[in-house]
């Protein structure tokens, strides 16, 4: 600290020497401290300068970091404080060119309301392309069968092979994001796969095209929507991740839902080539959308020093800390989170619910031209049930688990618990709505009764789906610290792999045992999963801090 003095007043340099030994004996040592490496400041006591002998007094935090205090000579002591400005800006066009923009601060704090808003609203879209291109050719699969003169093999291959790469494709997607700290440039990168690809498939005349074209939009898009779930964990403090969570799925759930209606009439007007041309579109505003709107939002969890020294010995002396080798880049490293039983047992679950939706997609059309004699355009109108039911349920099923966690934390006396956010609306969502709604589309198709009963059916289904994804995502998402993008990916793929099995058998079981059966297998593989995923909210503590014990030792 520079220390001014005046020649003319020798009591000006007793004054400043009494401040600066009554600022000795305040500030405390480094030792003293809760060391947090991350932060961007320490704030000191409040201090009385009297300095010249003036009435007037000086209060200011000292920012530690290096930029905020210049240690010259002739620097004021005053002066050299900055103001607490954490999110440096290096300007507009420089910060979206460069591929690892850095935010510096906390987002969850740093950003208003309404830019959390923006950014929530802009990966949301982001991740509806998955789901869109996932189901938007549903009603032009015949067209599409005879048109390439393919095989029914084929096409099935098509939808299974799409699933599949969009389970693997997130794997790479968040390691890259974890590992390097990244979000932003994969968003748009993964996104322009997407575009290409969609291009591609417009074109495509043989159904080896097809499939390739479908293997490339399932990379771009499986990519792109893997990092909302981080995106979500890095604006949002935990108590808002539930409703944030359940938002950011309405654009996964809309994609599915919107895909058909739009695909058949897209179909029927111009071909099913158009419905390709129509996604690359949808990606091209996607990616502007992204490049303007979207910052890179990476926020590392702060370690805690001290348990730090206690669990692993680490030495610690003032700012520096022992090197330790820095971990090889793995792109396949998010599955060894499965190992864990607490993301093992959370993603089984999610994983089941998602890829039985799935199923009933895949068989949808089947039914409902069979059974009901609809065309291509009403076959897509019938998935507006399950849409509605889906928005209902991630908005209501967030919300509440928001809540949940909340009212326990006051409860808690402050102490937040991530299994209170597995909330009581969840578990009636998952043994008691789902299964019914199972048996309702299952018994209703079988029994060929009205259409509303396999329409409804399918939306109840929906409804309870989407709260168990709601709060199981948030959850997940959050259950190894620093890991949230990996055990997502992790959780994603487990959740694809199940979804490509099902829509490959479902349709030879229900030529078998019929749709009624079918539902019922649905119900119970469910109620046996939420069985399965209850041993979280009984030992979920537990296990995160096994799980959390072991990634911290192994990075």
């Amino acid at each position: 600290m520079t220390l001014y003095s005046s020649h003319k007043d020798t009591d000006a340099d007793a004054a400043s020497a009494s401040t600066v030994r009554e600022l000795d004996h305040t500030v405390p040592s480094i030792e003293d401290l809760h060391i947090d490496p991350t932060a961007t400041s320490v704030a000191l006591p409040d201090v009385d300068l009297d300095l010249h002998k003036k009435d007037s007094t000086t209060r200011s935090t000292i920012r530690s970091t290096p930029s905020s205090i210049r240690s010259t000579p002739s620097s004021d002591p005053v002066a050299s404080v900055q103001p607490a400005h954490t999110s440096a800006h290096r300007g507009f066009w420089k910060q979206r060119l460069m591929v690892r923009p850095t935010f510096k601060g906390d987002p969850r704090i740093e950003l208003s309301r309404f830019r959390k808003a923006v950014i929530l609203a802009t990966i949301s879209q982001a991740g509806c392309l998955g789901g869109f291109s996932s189901t938007i050719y549903f009603p032009s699969l015949v067209q599409i069968t005879e048109d390439l003169k393919a095989s029914q093999t084929a096409i099935n291959a098509s939808v299974s092979l799409f699933i599949l790469f969009m389970g693997i494709s997130p794997l790479v997607c968040s390691t890259l994001s974890d590992h390097f700290k990244i979000r932003r440039i994969l968003y748009i990168s993964f996104t322009i796969v997407f575009a290409l690809a969609s291009i591609g498939g417009g074109f495509a005349n043989s159904a080896v095209g097809l499939i390739l074209a479908r293997i490339f939009q399932a990379v771009g898009s499986g990519g792109a929507s893997i990092l909302g779930a981080g995106t979500v964990a890095d604006i949002y403090p935990p108590e808002e991740q539930g409703t944030s969570m359940g938002l950011m799925f309405l654009g996964q759930f809309l994609g599915p839902v919107l895909g058909p209606p739009i695909g058949g009439l897209l179909a029927d007007a111009f071909g099913w080539q158009s419905t390709f041309f129509f996604m690359a579109i949808v990606s091209a505003i996607t990616i502007v959308q992204l490049f303007f709107l979207l910052p890179e939002t990476y926020r590392q969890e702060p370690k805690d020093t001290l348990s730090m020294i206690e669990e692993k010995g680490t030495a610690v002396h003032g700012d520096e800390q022992t090197a330790r080798p820095k971990a090889r880049f793995n792109p396949f490293q998010a599955l060894l989170l499965l190992k864990y039983p607490v993301v093992l047992l959370g993603s089984i679950e999610t994983g089941i619910i998602f890829a039985l939706m799935f199923s009933i997609e895949t068989i949808v059309p089947v039914l409902f031209t069979n059974h009901y004699g609809l065309n291509e355009t009403k076959v897509g109108l019938t998935y507006l049930g399950a849409g509605g039911g889906s928005i209902f349920g991630a908005i209501i099923g967030g919300k509440l688990s928001d809540l949940s966690l909340m009212r326990a934390k006051e409860k808690n006396g402050g102490e937040l618990i991530l299994e209170d956010r597995l909330s009581l609306n969840m578990w009636i969502a998952g043994f008691a709505v789902v299964p019914l709604g199972s048996l309702l589309f299952g018994w209703g198709a079988e029994k060929h009764l009205s259409i509303a009963a396999p329409i409804i059916g399918f939306a109840i289904y929906n409804f309870g789906m989407a709260q168990v994804l709601a709060a199981g995502a948030a959850y997940l998402v959050n259950c190894i610290p620093g890991q949230g993008s990996s055990a997502t990916a992790a959780a994603n793929f487990l959740r694809m792999v199940m979804a490509c099995i099902f829509s490959l058998i479902a349709q030879i079981i229900v030529d078998h045992i019929g749709y009624g059966y079918y539902g019922v297998i649905l119900a119970a593989l469910n109620i046996v999963c939420m069985a399965l995923f209850y041993l979280v909210r009984l030992r979920g503590a537990s296990m995160r801090a096994s799980a959390t014990r072991k990634e911290e030792a192994f990075h």
